[in-house]
């Protein structure tokens, strides 16, 4: 049999996207719990602003290394997730909509609009996207400890065609950093840790 069927089959490339163990019911999943703990999951719509020009959000990135860091200080027993790709606000995928032509997927309360479109706007192909926020993490600030164990937990699902990147906070043994600054959850906000006495309350968590 298989010598009868062996021609008809091509040999795969291996793409440069991590395609982790998320399955899209498992996105799902995480998307409604973000909508009740908040504080260990965050969702971004994406890289690019929703005006007619379309440019980079430049201050995003320096936000999602932030909330790696946040998510991180948790505690130990903490595990967190970012979603790159998903909104909470129905007026972002109706702009969304409007301005890259997808049909979002509504889960929930959140809509998922996908990070491949954006690569389409930047002429990317979508492993060089995924490559873009990989390559953001490791030259960030974090922590050599969060930022490694971060770096070995990204991955890419193509969910429903639109594509979502997935960032796992795995728990952490120590209190993490951006650079020399500290910063920690209060709900779905990532506030800096402005005294001595606020960092040395989140040291004692671990």
């Amino acid at each position: 049999m298989k010598g009868l069927i062996e021609s008809s089959f091509a040999k795969a490339e291996k793409g440069a996207v991590a395609y982790g163990n998320h399955a899209s019911a498992d996105i799902e999943g995480i998307i409604r719990r973000s909508e009740i703990e908040l504080a260990d999951y965050e969702l971004k719509q994406g890289y690019l602003t929703l005006s007619d020009k379309r440019s980079a959000d430049t201050a995003l990135i320096d936000k999602v290394i932030k909330t790696i860091c946040a998510i991180a200080n948790n505690g130990p027993n903490r595990i967190g997730k970012l979603i790159i790709g998903v909104t909470d606000k129905e007026s972002d995928a109706a702009r969304i909509v409007e301005l890259d032509k997808i049909a979002p997927k509504k889960v929930g309360k959140r809509f998922v609009v996908g990070i491949n479109r954006e690569a389409k706007v930047l002429g990317k192909s979508v492993e060089d996207y995924y490559a873009m926020w990989k390559n953001a993490i490791k030259a960030s600030g974090l922590s050599a400890h969060l930022r490694d164990s971060v770096l070995s937990n990204i991955d890419f699902n193509g969910f429903y065609g639109l594509g979502v990147i997935i960032v796992t906070i795995p728990p952490q043994k120590e209190l993490s950093y951006v650079n020399d600054e500290v910063y920690w959850r209060e709900g779905d906000s990532t506030l800096k840790a402005d005294t001595a006495k606020q960092i040395a309350a989140l040291a004692q968590r671990f």
